[in-house]
């Protein structure tokens, strides 16, 4: 009777252990899907992290050659700035020096004064005021000089065509009436031989003669026009000390 009972449970333990053997492969294979995608999501974020490590150090990179740039480019700032102020240095001790030089025991370091036209012992300056003949005479004699007076044919060359081709300018040549001698500012005869006046038609008002371009013309000394005034150049004296 023992016997049977042991055969029974070895027949019932042997018929389990079929059963269970028969549930394991399921179990087993869905660990190795479960295994299988934690691998992949694994992978996945291995590589996403390298990609954004990789991207990191790239901007890193960019950063740090921005900030080198910028250091470049504020060193050279920095440097023109300072040649600026040494140029600007040098140009005041020069202005200061050019000044001293030209109050230098009444010497002047140019004959002429600035924005005056020198050519042989004569000044020229060209004004850009419009005025009558009368009030042209009263802003040349501020200056210390008188209306042009052309007394050589290479002078009237050079003021025709140092004169601006679309301004006038009065010059000192009159004449108080039609048919009246015609004289220089300061009351010398003028020479038909340096050049012609072109007839003007008028009656008895004072005539008078201005540049425009290549040409001379005479009209009513009333007109408005810029004009050229005159003065003899300064004489310097480069040996002074």
């Amino acid at each position: 009777m023992a016997e049977e009972v042991t055969y029974a449970d070895l027949k019932f333990k042997t018929k389990k252990q079929e059963a269970n053997g028969k549930a394991s492969p399921l179990v087993s294979h869905h660990w190795r899907l479960v295994a299988g995608s934690l691998g992949i999501l694994c992978l996945a974020l291995l590589g996403v992290s390298g990609a954004l490590s990789f991207k990191v150090l790239q901007a890193h990179q960019v950063a740090r050659r921005q900030n080198e740039n910028l250091t470049q480019q504020r060193e050279m700032v920095e440097n023109l700035l300072t040649t600026l102020n040494v140029l600007q240095d040098q140009n005041l001790n020069l202005s200061e020096t050019l000044q001293q030089l030209s109050n230098n025991g009444g010497h002047r370091c140019n004959p002429c004064p600035e924005r005056w036209l020198q050519r042989g012992e004569s000044c020229y300056f060209f004004s850009n005021k419009w005025n009558s003949w009368e009030g042209s005479k009263v802003q040349c004699a501020a200056l210390d000089s008188r209306l042009l007076k052309i007394e050589s044919k290479e002078e009237l060359a050079f003021m025709l065509e140092s004169a601006q081709v679309y301004n006038i300018f009065w010059i000192g040549l009159f004449r108080s009436r039609a048919g009246g001698p015609w004289l220089w500012e300061d009351n010398s005869t003028f020479s038909s031989d340096l050049f012609k006046i072109p007839e003007d038609g008028s009656s008895n008002y004072p005539i008078c003669v201005s540049i425009q371009g290549g040409n001379l013309i005479a009209s009513d000394c009333l007109g408005y026009r810029y004009c050229i005034c005159e003065k003899v150049a300064a004489r310097t004296n480069p040996d002074h000390n």
